[in-house]
C-alpha cells in the first residue's frame, strides 16, 4: 500500500495510474489490533498540489454492535478520496513549504512514496463506528434491565407510558367515529 509516485509527479496535471491495493492494516483500533487483510483498487491522479488518491477497498473488521454491544465480524467496503502533497521538490530535493493544516500522513516524503496505510486506517476506524450493527433488525438491549433482546424477551413492563406523553396517549383512546364523522361533514360541505 506504498506506491512510488516519482514518475507521476514528473508528469502533467491529469496524468493518472491505477494500482491494486493488497496488504494488511494493523492497529486499527482496540478490537482490530492484529493485521487485517485489505484488497481493492486505487486510482492516482496528478493535481497541481500533488496526487489525488481515490478508490475502494474491502476489509474485514471486528466490531461491537452499537445496539446490543455484542462483538461480531463484518466485511466492509471503504471508499476513499484524499489528496497527498509532495513535501520535497522532485528535481532539487529542497523542502516544499506545506500549509499549516496539512496532515502529516498525507505528505509524500523525500523518497517520493505515497503511503495509503494511515489514511485507510482512519477510514476503517470511521466505518467500524458508523456501520457497527450486528444485523439491521437488531433489537438491542432492554432499556430497563439491560438484557440482550437478541437472546430473548425480558419480563420488563414495556407498556409504561412516559407521563409527559400521557396527553397523546389519551388521543388514541378517543372513539374513531368522532373523527370520521368530522370528515363526512367536511366532505358534505365541499
Amino acid at each position: 500500500m506504498i506506491y512510488n509516485v516519482a514518475q507521476l509527479l514528473k508528469e502533467g496535471i491529469g496524468a493518472e495510474r491505477r494500482y491494486p491495493v493488497d496488504g494488511g492494516l494493523d492497529r486499527i483500533d482496540a478490537l482490530n489490533a492484529e493485521e487485517r487483510p485489505v484488497s481493492g483498487q486505487v486510482h492516482l491522479v496528478r493535481t497541481p498540489e500533488g496526487i489525488l488518491a481515490t478508490g475502494k477497498v474491502a476489509l474485514g473488521l471486528r466490531m461491537r454492535c452499537r445496539r446490543c454491544l455484542e462483538l461480531f465480524d463484518a466485511q466492509v467496503t471503504l471508499s476513499f478520496e484524499e489528496e497527498f502533497r509532495s513535501g520535497v521538490d522532485l528535481l532539487t530535493g529542497a523542502a516544499i513549504p506545506l500549509p499549516e493544516d496539512q496532515e502529516p500522513e498525507l505528505v509524500i516524503g523525500e523518497q517520493h512514496q505515497l503511503d495509503l496505510r494511515e489514511a485507510l486506517r482512519q477510514y476503517a476506524v470511521m466505518a467500524a463506528e458508523s456501520e457497527a450493527l450486528c444485523s439491521p433488525d437488531c433489537p438491542g438491549l432492554c432499556p430497563q434491565c439491560g438484557q440482550n433482546l437478541n437472546l430473548g424477551q425480558c419480563d420488563c413492563d414495556t407498556d409504561t407510558i412516559d407521563p409527559r406523553l400521557g396527553v397523546l396517549a389519551g388521543l388514541l383512546d378517543e372513539e374513531p367515529e368522532a373523527s370520521s364523522m368530522g370528515r363526512k361533514t367536511d366532505d358534505a360541505t365541499t
